[in-house]
């Protein structure tokens, strides 16, 4: 599948987000990123780069019966970009916990 080849494009400019949204949005992906996990979505995929891997799992996520609700209300507020900004993060920051 692969990264998406066109870029998210904003025809109007965004209103600032608020912290506490910011942070909200923060746990809503860290408890889909534990789910997918448990689900055994999140696994790696050695034939992806890391950007790819983020994209596919975001687009898993996005797609999966249990979690594509939540996974649109935290796209709406945010905008894909963000999205896969924090989802990015926090796989990160799961890598870093784990190798500790």
């Amino acid at each position: 599948m692969g990264r998406a080849s066109n870029t998210e494009r904003l025809t109007s400019s965004r209103p600032i987000v608020m912290p506490s949204t910011i942070t909200f949005c923060k746990l809503s992906i860290r408890k889909l990123y534990a789910k997918s996990r448990r689900l055994g979505i999140a696994s790696w995929n050695d034939s992806l780069d890391y950007a790819d891997f983020i994209h596919e799992l975001w687009e898993a996520i996005s797609k999966h019966r249990e979690l594509k609700e939540e996974a649109a209300r935290t796209l709406e507020i945010l905008g894909k970009g963000d999205v896969i900004q924090l989802l990015s993060d926090t796989v990160m920051e799961h890598r870093v916990l784990i190798s500790q």
